[in-house]
């Protein structure tokens, strides 16, 4: 039941707010948090994609774990990956923004970024294809637990080094809420 992808619905896990409050700036969206295990070659892979008018990032981590209990697993983080940005083709702003309290209309900027497609739309083909920036993570923040402590075939509770994390597994109903 654990193999799979899992999305991130929520979260106690506090070197995760600071990623979570990106999706508070105006402009910035995080698009999904999610977690692929694949319990055959002993992998998992934590990614994030964060969205805005203009582009789409994301990037991961990549680990290998151990299997110390029927519940538990003992993981070490090898690698980070950082996707080149996927440039959009067209801008895409919303017809108003909320900063602050204040609700400020912005079709009047789309007027002016409509010429400015064409260029996009250039960038975009030249950055698409290139490959990911890899980089190796050492030091002492790279081996972690996760404990979990419900599983079901849509639904998973997990627990370590300090967080809660409850995930959904991809394509479930359970995401249609």
């Amino acid at each position: 039941l654990l193999d799979g992808n899992w999305v991130l619905v929520f979260t106690a896990f506090s070197e995760l707010l600071p990623l979570l409050s990106v999706g508070s700036i105006p402009f910035v969206k995080v698009e999904k948090i999610g977690q692929s295990i694949d319990t055959r070659s002993l992998t998992i892979e934590n990614s994030t994609t964060l969205s805005t008018p203009t582009f789409t990032l994301s990037f991961s981590a990549s680990a290998a774990f151990e299997i110390r209990s029927p519940s538990r697993i003992q993981v070490e983080f090898k690698e980070g990956s950082f996707n080149p940005p996927e440039i959009k083709s067209s801008v895409d702003l919303p017809e108003s923004v909320n900063i602050f309290g204040q609700n400020i209309n912005l079709s009047f900027v789309q007027q002016f970024l409509n010429p400015l497609q064409n260029a996009v739309a250039g960038v975009a083909r030249a950055i698409s294809g290139q490959s990911p920036l890899k980089i190796p993570i050492r030091g002492g923040q790279t081996k972690s637990w996760l404990l979990t402590t419900y599983l079901d075939k849509d639904f998973r509770i997990s627990r370590g080094d300090g967080g809660l994390f409850v995930l959904v597994k991809e394509g479930s109903s359970l995401l249609d809420w």
